[in-house]
């Protein structure tokens, strides 16, 4: 086991650093050929085709976390709950490319999500997404990190902090460097790698796994009702996560045209699907054919179906999936780390030199890296930024309806988010017994149907309320109502100029 630990340890980090040459390498031939901008550095604005958008959604996409989360909700929610999980994992990048589409014909220079929403609703609505996406974000790379540990300490008995701390680094430096277009570019070669040795890990398993298997399912593995509840649970909440996750709308900002978004979009969310159903089949397979978990709760469950039942699985295949699941790791954080990077400069430091952004993530990372040592379930760390996205996500996008332009203010998009978080909370409370549970069993324990269906539905609610209520102060006040076009105009200037001042503050850097 040792030796394995060793060649694991070797592999995984002379793949990363090998990425980390790489990425520099195109950020010194490819970079020259497009402007050195701060709106460039952020966007890639119109520059990669299909093909690279499709292996970016999908490199992005497929962390490390996939290879534990999948095997270990099918122990939760059985072999309906594995289905939905995977679709729910595609369909979101569909519905992010038709509503990036959409966005960029009304606003063709936008920066971020957050620019958008200071664009369309105004500056408070904007400070509240920006630090909620940043809190997202960070969830996503806590639980990157996590997961790359996870599978040292865990699966290959050794410390998690050597691969942790060399992902962080790596990738910190090249996309400081090279930003997102040279992050997206090296998501070809890892969205490749990865799919090549899941190829070659599934042939294995199709030549091996003979077991005699049992005539009946065993219990865990049969339709049940979170199963059920996750055909409403998981798409909902996975899409509105979406939402709040840049590194998305970064690709849609990157696509050299609207037809190489919607390819790229339709073939990574196929691939994406694919992939994170085969993860969770693998544990299906191994709990099926009885063999014993090295982790009751299921996240190693893909690997106890590469043993075969022994106690460990070959070393070659080992070193193999090891790999996979690293150079994933790297495309996912390497995603967030511009992500954020984005949404710092088109908003919190608006105004000073991209450097002093590169700066804060890599604070950001050390103490994100600290957090992940800790190892925090990565499922929990979703859940926590799923609730909170379905509070918020529809108040966000009504801001797109063209026929409730001049009703729909920020403080009424605001009141929705405010609503449907007290509508959460009092579900929570009347099904456990007080408030403190409540919050504590919706927001950190489960994944239960109705708070995903009614966090939403209760957004709209409040939303309606609060058009109802400013409509009452502004005719008592006799204040002008409906609300003239013109406050979308006002805010897209004030953001024109804080992006003109951020790029004077790079070219002065």
């Amino acid at each position: 086991m040792a030796d394995l630990l060793t060649i694991n340890y070797a592999v995984a980090i002379s793949v990363v650093v090998l990425f980390g040459i790489i990425a520099l390498i195109l950020s010194v031939t490819l970079g020259k050929r497009h402007p050195d901008t701060l709106d460039f550095f952020l966007t890639a604005r119109g520059s990669l085709p299909a093909i690279v958008i499709a292996f970016s959604f999908y490199a992005s996409s497929m962390g490390a976390w996939a290879i534990f989360s999948f095997p270990a909700y099918l122990i939760t929610a059985g072999i309906i709950g594995l289905i939905f999980y995977a679709l729910a994992c595609g369909i979101p990048i569909v519905i992010i490319a038709h509503v990036g589409s959409y966005i960029q014909s009304k606003y063709p220079n936008i920066l971020s999500l957050g620019d958008f929403v200071h664009r369309r609703y105004g500056k408070f609505m904007q400070v509240y997404v920006c630090l909620f996406m940043l809190f997202q974000m960070s969830i996503g790379l806590a639980a990157e990190f996590t997961s790359v540990g996870n599978l040292f300490e865990l699966v290959l008995g050794g410390s998690r902090l050597p691969v942790m701390i060399t992902v962080a680094v790596v990738t910190s430096i090249y996309t400081a460097v090279g930003g997102l277009y040279v992050s997206m570019l090296t998501d070809v070669p890892q969205g490749i790698s990865a799919i090549t040795i899941l190829l070659i890990v599934a042939g294995y398993i199709i030549a091996n796994f003979r077991p005699s298997l049992p005539a009946t399912l065993p219990d865990v593995l049969l339709p049940n009702a979170l199963g059920y509840a996750s055909i409403a649970t998981m798409p909902i909440s996975l899409t509105c996560a979406t939402v709040f996750g840049e590194g998305f709308w970064q690709r849609v900002w990157a696509s050299a045209d609207d037809k190489a978004l919607k390819i790229g979009a339709y073939v990574g969310a196929l691939a994406i699907t694919i992939s994170c159903f085969l993860f969770g089949f693998g544990g299906f397979l191994a709990i099926w054919a009885g063999y014993k978990l090295s982790d009751p709760l299921g996240s190693t469950a893909f690997f106890d179906l590469l043993a075969l039942g022994q106690s460990s699985a070959p070393v070659w295949i080992m070193v193999l999936v090891c790999l996979c699941t690293v150079i994933m790791n790297v495309s996912a954080v390497d995603t967030q780390q511009t992500a954020i990077t984005n949404t710092l400069s088109a908003f919190l430091l608006s105004g000073l030199p991209v450097w002093v952004s590169r700066i804060v993530v890599v604070l950001i990372n050390v103490v994100i890296v600290i957090v992940a040592l800790q190892a925090p379930n990565v499922l929990s760390l979703f859940l926590i930024g799923n609730v909170l996205s379905c509070i918020s996500a529809l108040p966000i996008l009504f801001g797109l309806w063209s026929r409730i332009d001049t009703y729909l203010s920020q403080w009424s998009a605001l009141f929705g988010i405010f609503f449907a978080f007290w509508a959460v909370a009092i579900y929570g409370t009347i099904t456990q017994g007080g408030l403190g549970e409540g919050l504590y069993f919706v927001f950190f324990v489960s994944y239960d149907w109705p708070t995903f269906v009614i966090a939403p539905i209760a957004s709209v609610v409040g939303m309606v309320i609060g058009i109802g209520a400013e409509m009452v102060i502004r005719k008592s006040f006799k204040m002008q109502w409906p609300l003239p076009p013109s406050v979308t105009q006002f805010t897209a200037v004030r953001t024109d100029k804080l992006e003109a001042e951020a790029e004077i503050g790079s070219a002065s850097a």
